[in-house]
């Protein structure tokens, strides 16, 4: 992995333990808002990311994780986004001053519910997160670690917003022991959305403890391109910091580089993961790619090959319900969406959750498009054919949105 000329983060990298526990810990009340009780008591921040920096985590969280615009506006503070990142990362900064220790700027949902199912616009979305990654940025975070997310859409949307900052993203996901989120989208189709947006890697933390996510590294790790995270909670009943380390062990055999702990650790877990760590041969850890041509994904992964069959073309409405369900009844391989126009894409992201086959686009318009492949919570194909749009300006556009041209 790239230090991407801030710092190192070499493999195998170790992260931190539990923040919100350890607050709790120090009398932080329930019901609070964590952020703004981080900012009036900086010294208990100090503190804890001394704690975990003193236990060898190379990567301190700033407590940052719903200091965005839309879970401060419960709060009334949603006008003090900058504000409080700036702060908060600062505080973290300067209790690690000198060791040499990584200051992550954390992100996490916003509590709004996107398009069709809420109210919220996709767009606006990627605008709330932008905020947040900016202002992460702007306080000379090192990185940004989105995590505990539960939504693809809102992974995509924190994505899309983040890499604007240029700075390494690591997102994490919480799902349950099928490797399924509260919403429904499965954590392999998220990886093969996420990994070609311009994530540095991928993983996921709290969900279950560390045995309990071996089938599911297991699962995701031949199709991964980039590093994987895995940051556990301590398990039910909790384990003692050495079981800890050593199930740990078991996930890093596993292709997982880049380790540290959720709900229930603390900086003793962390010391029993950096003996482990320190240890480990990561080198020595062989996970055999999978044998596929094309892979395509929504709410699941899609296995292709060159030879497709599309579906007769599907021009974008407001309402699509019928149309798609004829479409699912037909043998065809993908479903082709006609664009003319921005809004079409727009349109069909409205109705998208209805598909359950790989989705194709075709048009002779870019911005048409970019809007489709913005919108579309999956990865996507591309149809170059019988189009008059140069070749390698498709490409280039499908590869902002991590699509495929055929």
């Amino acid at each position: 992995m790239e230090d991407n000329g801030r710092s190192r983060l070499r493999l195998p990298l170790l992260l931190d333990g539990a923040t919100g526990t350890e607050f709790m810990k120090a009398g932080m009340p329930a019901g609070v808002c964590v952020e703004q009780w981080a900012l009036e008591h900086p010294e208990t921040v100090a503190s804890v990311a001394r704690g975990y920096a003193d236990a060898g985590s190379d990567v301190v969280y700033a407590p940052t994780f719903l200091a965005n615009a839309g879970n401060l506006r419960m709060y009334g503070l949603s006008e003090q986004v900058a504000e409080l990142n700036a702060a908060l990362v600062r505080t973290v900064r300067e209790a690690l001053a000198g060791r040499g220790t990584l200051v992550a700027g954390d992100m996490s949902t916003t509590g709004l519910m996107c398009e069709p199912f809420g109210e919220t616009e996709f767009v606006h979305l990627i605008g709330i997160y932008a905020e947040q990654a900016q202002a992460l940025a702007d306080a000379d975070a090192d990185l940004l670690a989105i995590e505990t997310m539960s939504s693809l859409s809102e992974c995509r949307a924190a994505v899309l917003a983040a890499r604007q900052t240029g700075l390494p993203l690591f997102l994490t996901m919480t799902v349950d022991a099928e490797g399924r989120t509260m919403w429904g989208d499965d954590v392999l189709a998220a990886l093969v959305v996420l990994q070609d947006l311009g994530l540095s890697a991928f993983g996921l933390n709290c969900s279950e403890g560390p045995d309990d996510m071996v089938p599911l590294f297991e699962r995701i790790a031949p199709y991964a391109k980039i590093p994987l995270i895995a940051k556990p909670n301590v398990g039910n009943p909790p384990l003692s910091p050495v079981q800890f380390a050593d199930k740990c062990a078991r996930l890093m055999r596993r292709g997982v580089s880049i380790i540290g702990g959720c709900c229930g650790t603390d900086p003793e877990y962390v010391a029993a993961l950096r003996h482990m760590v320190d240890a480990f041969d990561v080198d020595r850890v062989k996970v055999a790619p999978a044998d596929y041509d094309i892979l395509a994904a929504g709410r699941e992964v899609y296995y292709l090959d060159d030879d497709l069959e599309y579906s007769e073309p599907l021009t974008c409405e407001v309402d699509m319900a019928d149309t798609l369900l004829e479409v699912s009844h037909d043998s065809c391989d993908a479903v082709l969406i006609h664009l003319d126009t921005p809004d079409d894409g727009y349109r069909f992201s409205l109705n998208a959750h209805m598909v359950d086959m790989p989705v194709a686009f075709e048009s002779e318009s870019l911005e048409a498009l970019d809007s489709a492949l913005l919108h579309y919570n999956g990865k996507a194909i591309v149809v170059s054919t019988s189009c008059e749009i140069e070749k390698e300006e498709l490409e280039a556009l499908a590869a902002r949105y991590g699509a495929i041209v055929m």
